[in-house]
């Protein structure tokens, strides 16, 4: 973006003497010349980034934006136009990127010396309830992600650090069935929350069933390159991502730390979590499920996130953690290759936990390749299912003594198909509950059977219900 604008800079100075150097926004708006293109240097005295190289339309009509489209102090019609605008940059609309003032008070616009008055002309059109208290990263952002909703479908950040107040709500559309693809370019940077109460960082759900699954669903998002840190301790509510409808949506390299739960998606169709990383999060790191007891109208079978994934991520997880990954009355998910890592000194409760009971079409779920360091309380892998389910899970490495897999059969029959295990320590269970059947491929060594565990409710798995392929070496 900065050698865009400089390209630019010397492409109209270099054929037009005639342009001006302006200091910010303002002095756009009070300048007499009309004739020439002009190159703004930065938003206003506080900042010193967000310019650009702007040209007077006289016939545009658009609503001003306060950095993109800029109405003149002296002349009744026009409009001064943003020409480098590929991608939105929250630069031009105010970013400061400071984790405290010179006074060492948080960054609020309060706090920097802002008028309610300026901020309301800035942003009242497109944010209703801007607040003196709200930051100027918090605003920037949040300005972005509405005009991503006016047709600006993409926003880029610069690395550097972010710091907000509060949610940043995603773009919500409300055109039936038109499709729209957003873009959130990180670019390295970082979202710092400025206080103690948790809160999600970036979020979206619907009101009712039928906004989700007649506009939120037609959504795409692509959110890469970011990182997130929570300022809250354990059970503050925390999210880093959270997104209720959505289809064929991309989360990559995200980092989340210090959060309750690292990602959260509801309704969200054939959508992948991939290459991300969650460390030191409280209660879970990544979680997929349904929008039932969220928003009116949502049940397992119209709401969950069917034919989701989780790929190549890891999570370092907090100490007594709940569980890396949760997929949760969703079809078809899997988690591919994932890494649950900490050694001795962390305990969760659960790995990997594939819940299906509230499903109606296929009540299958897959996990292909864990690799556990971390000691599971409860176990590595859990699947929980609604009749006639199958569950497989296969390639696993596992370090640490403890349950490997839990199968819970709700209703009727629940299979699990386990292969290919490295590594079993010695001393480590399997634990059935209910008619659960089980097949094991590659698992164990000549003359070696499964340990069931038998407390607590657990159970050998009726006659004829496990199958035994043993190692060939």
């Amino acid at each position: 973006m900065k050698n865009l604008f400089l390209l630019l800079f010397y492409a109209l100075f270099s054929v037009n003497a005639n342009a001006e150097f302006l200091k910010d926004y303002e002095a756009l708006r009070n300048t007499k010349n009309f004739n020439e293109p002009h190159v703004v240097a930065y938003c206003d005295s506080l900042t010193n980034k967000g310019g650009g190289v702007f040209v007077w339309k006289q016939y545009d009509n658009s609503d001003a934006v306060w950095g993109l489209i800029i109405p003149s102090n002296s002349e009744a019609k026009g409009n001064w136009i943003r020409q480098d605008q590929q991608t939105l940059n929250p630069d031009w609309f105010g970013a400061i990127n400071i984790r405290l003032t010179i006074a060492g008070l948080p960054p609020t616009f309060k706090n920097l010396g802002y008028s309610e008055e300026v901020i309301r002309s800035r942003y009242l059109a497109l944010i209703p309830d801007i607040s003196l208290d709200d930051t100027p990263d918090w605003a920037a952002l949040q300005m972005a992600c509405k005009l991503q909703e006016k047709g600006w479908l993409s926003v880029t950040l610069n690395p550097k650090d972010y710091y907000i107040n509060r949610t940043i709500r995603l773009p919500e559309t409300t055109r039936p069935s038109f499709e729209y693809h957003f873009q959130l370019e990180g670019n390295g940077a970082w979202l710092y929350s400025t206080n103690k109460t948790g809160f999600p960082f970036l979020y979206t759900m619907p009101k009712n069933q039928k906004m989700s699954q007649d506009v939120f669903c037609s959504r795409r998002f692509n959110i890469r390159n970011l990182s997130i840190k929570g300022n809250a301790g354990k059970g503050n509510g925390a999210v880093g991502i959270a997104i209720g409808g959505t289809f064929h949506s991309l989360l990559e390299n995200i980092q989340l730390m210090s959060l309750d739960t690292g990602i959260v998606l509801r309704h969200a169709m054939s959508t992948e979590i991939y290459r991300c990383n969650a460390v030191n999060n409280y209660f879970i790191s990544y979680y997929i499920g349904c929008g039932k007891d969220v928003w009116e109208g949502a049940t397992p079978s119209k709401s969950g996130s069917n034919q989701s994934r989780v790929i190549a991520s890891r999570t370092f997880p907090s100490d007594q953690q709940f569980a890396g990954v949760i997929i949760d009355q969703s079809s078809e998910c899997r988690v591919i290759d994932f890494t649950l890592d900490g050694g001795s000194n962390r305990n969760v409760s659960y790995g990997v936990i594939i819940n299906t009971g509230g499903t109606s079409t296929v009540k299958d779920g897959y996990i292909e390749g864990i690799h556990g360091e971390t000691f599971c309380d409860s176990a590595l892998i859990k699947f929980r299912g609604n009749g006639a389910s199958i569950f497989t899970a296969k390639d696993l490495y596992v370090q640490m003594k403890g349950v490997i897999v839990e199968l819970d059969a709700m209703n009727n029959v629940a299979q699990v198909n386990i292969s290919n295990v490295t590594y079993i320590p010695p001393g480590s269970t399997f634990a059935n509950k209910g008619n659960g059947a089980w097949d094991f491929t590659n698992v164990f060594g000549k003359q070696q059977n499964p340990i069931w565990k038998t407390d607590k409710g657990y159970s050998f798995p009726g006659k004829g219900k496990v199958r035994n392929t043993v190692k060939l070496m």
